[in-house]
């Protein structure tokens, strides 16, 4: 019975996923377009996001926080992984165009 059960859990697992947005999102043309900056800008910034935050503790997902929440915590953290200035640009405004897409906000208004 127990076996049962757990392929059920399964089903409604992947059926609950489906169609949800991910909370880590990939860089769009459309979060590009959304920004006002071109989607390599945004990518890059997902990528050092990915590979860095997750070194000195547990990702926060870009929808959980506030897009203010970001420009106050980058600077610090962003001289934590030792990134430049211009890579911790990347990871903000990836962050902030994340923030949008999970939320669906426009992010120029």
């Amino acid at each position: 019975m127990t076996w049962g059960r757990s392929i059920f859990g399964a089903i409604l697992l992947v059926a609950g996923c489906h169609g949800q947005v991910d909370p880590i999102p990939a860089a769009t043309p459309e979060m590009a377009l959304e920004m006002g900056v071109e989607q390599d800008q945004l990518a890059r910034g997902r990528e050092l996001y990915m590979a860095n935050c997750a070194r000195c503790h547990e990702r926060v997902l870009p929808g959980k926080m506030d897009p203010e929440y970001w420009r106050g915590v980058m600077p610090h953290m962003g001289e934590n992984a030792e990134l430049s200035k211009s890579q911790e640009t990347d990871v903000l405004i990836y962050l902030m165009a994340a923030h949008g897409t999970v939320h669906g906000m426009n992010l120029e208004h």
